[in-house]
């Protein structure tokens, strides 16, 4: 063998065992490739301009290898306006995720605002927000998935926090990692990526030690399969682990499993909606959240194949009949029931309107957008509470379901329920 192919496989395998580094073979080839654009394809449909503008999306597209650079400009306008018309009044991390993807489509946070305040400062003080309101009633004013947001783009865009606060804060207490009294594996993940970034900086044996304890949790929520948690954690939990081989045993995660089993899904439209595209299509192209601060934008191709929504022929579905309860799962104030009728393939969130329609007293609601779809704010005028660790959990017999109300396609005869409970 010659010297120069020796020193050629020395640099692949250094690459590949590097820390904070993803190894090339865990990734997508080119004989996977059409699946990803499709996915990219499902995001690109999704911004018509008439929602609000999503930055999982812009991030997912700054990251992946082919772009539009016509969609990801429009989408990079469309952001910087909402963060400008309403950065104040957003959630630390919503503001957090503007960050990233702007930072990763190369414009400059701190410089959005004409009158010299910036995203940054924002982001610092809505986080300092956060811990005071922690300091004072023990939760966050959001929750650890978004703290663990702000603590990532803080520290990739060099804002202000301190490394022994970071250690203190994301310390095991697993009730800051539990959804639904289950390990929430996109927390996890966000928490094990955001501290691995304050890791590479400030060495701290608090932090070290989180991270371990925190994919030690993610490796365990892993199935035969490949799945990690659920369909739509998977992708975050590939990402965490993918920089925290050393806080691991390589033959403890099989990356080339969970991303074999995520491709199968793709052409099943388990990740039509585009925010579950977005969070999984870093790990497709081998990449991270961490990545956003190494792009080069004016070297990125123009090359991304843009497909047209296929049209569908108007349809006059059969009717299925389903069962639908609310239920007070803290202090038992209410159990209530109804048998509706919908069109088949109708959402739960039709489900919720035509039970409202036939008895607003008992089944009335409310909701507000998100990223996912349609977030239940409140039933019969309860309100969940962030401070209260309440929420409105969806069900279909006693299972949790991993899609919201927006996306989950309900069945004949099926029972479905919203619970309000703690999480």
């Amino acid at each position: 063998m010659g010297r120069l192919h020796q020193l050629a496989l020395i640099g692949l395998l250094l690459l590949c065992l590097s820390p904070g580094q993803l190894c090339e073979t865990c990734a997508v080839n080119e004989e996977q490739r059409p699946l990803v654009t499709s996915l990219l394809n499902t995001m690109i449909q999704s911004n018509d301009g008439s929602a609000i503008p999503n930055p999982n999306v812009l991030l997912a597209l700054r990251l992946a290898r082919d772009h539009s650079r016509t969609t990801e400009k429009t989408l990079l306008a469309q952001l910087v306006e909402n963060a400008k018309d309403n950065g104040t009044s957003m959630t630390s991390g919503k503001l957090a995720l503007h960050v990233l993807a702007l930072k990763a489509a190369c414009q400059e946070p701190r410089v959005v605002f004409s009158s010299g305040s910036n995203l940054i400062n924002l982001l610092e003080k809505k986080f300092q927000e956060e811990l005071a309101n922690i300091k004072k009633t023990g939760n966050p004013l959001t929750n650890f998935f978004q703290l663990s947001l702000d603590v990532m783009a803080l520290c990739l865009l060099k804002g202000d926090y301190s490394p022994s606060k970071i250690a203190n804060l994301f310390s095991p207490g697993w009730e800051k990692y539990t959804f639904g009294s289950q390990f929430s594996v996109d927390t996890g993940a966000v928490a094990v990526l955001a501290q691995i970034c304050v890791q590479r900086i400030n060495k701290d044996e608090k932090i070290e030690k989180n991270i371990r304890q925190l994919t030690e949790k993610i490796l365990e929520s892993e199935d035969r399969s490949g799945i990690i948690g659920n369909l739509y954690s998977t992708g975050l939990a590939m990402q965490a682990l993918s920089v925290s081989g050393d806080y691991y045993e390589n033959k403890d995660w099989d990356c080339n499993l969970s991303l074999r089993r995520m491709l199968k899904e793709i052409p099943l439209g388990t990740f039509k909606q585009p925010t579950a595209a977005a969070q999984l299509i870093p790990a497709l192209e081998g990449k991270t959240y961490l990545d956003v601060t190494r792009g080069c934008c004016d070297s990125d191709p123009d090359n991304l194949t843009l497909s047209s929504p296929s049209p569908t022929a108007p349809t006059n579905p059969s009717t299925i009949t389903v069962t639908y309860k609310v239920t007070d799962g803290i202090s038992n104030t209410f159990a209530d029931s109804i048998v509706v009728s919908v069109p088949q393939g109708s959402v739960f969130l039709k489900v919720m309107e035509a039970a409202r329609d036939q008895d607003q007293t008992r089944f009335g609601f409310t909701q507000k957008p998100s990223d996912w779809g349609p977030y239940i704010t409140s039933v019969r005028g309860l309100k969940a509470d962030n401070n209260q660790r309440t929420y409105w959990q969806l069900l279909s017999g006693d299972e949790p379901l991993s899609q919201g109300a927006g996306n989950y396609v309900v069945s004949d005869g099926e029972i479905l329920e919203v619970k309000f409970t703690n999480y």
